[in-house]
């Protein structure tokens, strides 16, 4: 019965036209940077669960291109008089990566690929990779890919373009004591030090520390050689047998300075006669 009208209530659709390839092309083309500049600050607090990396190294809906707190919104141009807040916490207004008030969800995906080592590292282990690489710039490329079924299709490449992304790292004391340089540590070298029992300083003369250290291990040599000497002696003397031999040879020795003393006597009274 229609004119029996039981409830009612006004309600508003919205149908989301169908955006042109052409439309996306020159949208990455015009409102996408060449390069950026990322402050340090913005990784120091960058969360692997936030949304820091969100479409980084991975696809998403090409709407989500410019949330806050996102890596991709500093792509677009729109960002530089745009607010931002670390991890989205403010929940400021996403940016249209195709313009103002122009929508394409679910029509269009993307992702921003990494290269060199960060190729493929997504959240955590991304922001990890890039505090441990330090301040670095590195190549990327900006995909946009069309549908299929709603789901994104890779083979189907709308738009690209290369970008220069410069990732800025805060200093750490790792990386501070990492600058110093290897001959300065670990090199062997010590230097001279005055010494107060000698007088002696590290500004004594090449010729007279080489004189003065030849001569001392000249001394010490002798010292040693005569102790070697003194130490064979005395075990010589202890290795000999105690047998008749030894007491003749001291015999024998007794005998000859007596004949030396006779001969010596025996000169002397030549000479005093001549004398004579």
């Amino acid at each position: 019965d229609l004119d029996n009208i039981v409830a009612t209530k006004k309600v508003t659709i919205n149908i989301n036209g169908l955006i042109s390839k052409e439309t996306v092309q020159k949208a990455v083309a015009d409102n996408v940077k060449d390069s950026i500049d990322v402050p340090a600050a913005y990784l120091e607090k960058a969360k692997g669960e936030g949304p820091f990396t969100a479409g980084v190294n991975h696809v998403i809906p090409y709407e989500l291109f410019a949330g806050d707190g996102m890596l991709t919104r500093l792509l677009l141009k729109a960002s530089d008089k745009a607010p931002w807040s670390d991890n989205g916490d403010a929940k400021n207004p996403a940016l249209s990566p195709l313009g103002e008030n122009v929508k394409t969800k679910g029509q269009y995906f993307y992702q921003l690929a990494l290269d060199g080592n960060v190729a493929g590292k997504e959240k955590q282990a991304l922001i990890d990779q890039f505090r441990a690489n330090g301040t670095q710039t590195y190549s990327a490329t900006v995909n946009v890919y069309g549908n299929k079924d709603g789901k994104p299709d890779l083979d189907n490449i709308v738009a690209t373009k290369k970008v220069t992304i410069n990732i800025n790292v805060k200093e750490t004391s790792d990386t501070a004591n990492g600058s110093l340089s290897p001959s300065n540590s670990g090199s062997g070298v010590t230097p001279m030090n005055h010494n107060h029992a000698t007088g002696t300083t590290d500004s004594m003369p090449a010729d007279t520390m080489t004189s003065s250290t030849n001569t001392m291990a000249g001394e010490n040599m002798a010292a040693s050689a005569n102790k070697m000497s003194d130490t064979m002696m005395s075990e010589d003397k202890a290795m000999l047998p105690n047998t008749g031999e030894t007491q003749t040879s001291m015999a024998s020795i007794g005998f000859l300075g007596l004949a030396l003393a006779g001969l010596l006597g025996g000169l002397g009274l030549k000479n005093k006669k001549e004398e004579n």
